[in-house]
């Protein structure tokens, strides 16, 4: 209950509200321009945890009639992506959107740095080259001192850690 109004005015407002939403109106705004404008933009959904999903849920269409899901995971690791539903439009898009973030937005301001060997300090204070941005984690993490990380690993020897961006690119400023 609004505190600042009586029940009355409350249960106007209530029904004005309810009314509008009904109507597809929101503040003033007709929610079919808005769905009209977003059509034309081709706006990529956030990624998000796939866990516990619906069985009629879609990140790139509002009426699911062909269920699915279909997964679009960025990585197992984290179970982070998208869920699509059967039609095949979706499911381009789910496959899309994993795409342009594993080309455009994976490993964050290191994502030039993928697909080639880097350097990286070990722990003992030595450089080494021969290191990857590890595949299997591609978001980037940030960890309790708002740092952000990304996991590297050395293939050769069985070995990964997670490295700030901020050091990583200093270490391979020239690449």
């Amino acid at each position: 209950m609004n505190y600042g109004m009586s029940e009355r005015d409350q249960s106007q407002s209530d029904n004005i509200i309810n009314r509008d939403i009904e109507m597809g109106y929101e503040e003033g705004i007709e929610m079919a321009e808005i769905e009209e404008v977003t059509d034309k933009i081709k706006i990529t959904p956030h990624h998000r945890r796939l866990t516990f999903i619906s069985m009629n849920s879609c990140d790139f269409c509002k009426h699911v009639t062909k269920p699915g899901p279909y997964m679009h995971y960025l990585s197992f690791e984290t179970k982070n992506g998208w869920v699509s539903c059967g039609h095949d439009d979706c499911r381009e898009k789910g496959k899309k959107a994993v795409e342009d973030f594993m080309k455009n937005k994976a490993y964050g301001k290191a994502n030039h740095l993928k697909d080639r060997a880097i350097k990286v300090k070990r722990t003992s204070g030595q450089m080494e080259s021969d290191w990857f941005l590890e595949r299997s984690f591609p978001e980037v993490e940030i960890d309790q001192n708002g740092v952000e990380k990304v996991c590297v690993t050395k293939p050769s020897a069985c070995i990964e850690k997670w490295v700030s961006i901020e050091n990583l690119l200093n270490w391979n400023e020239n690449e």
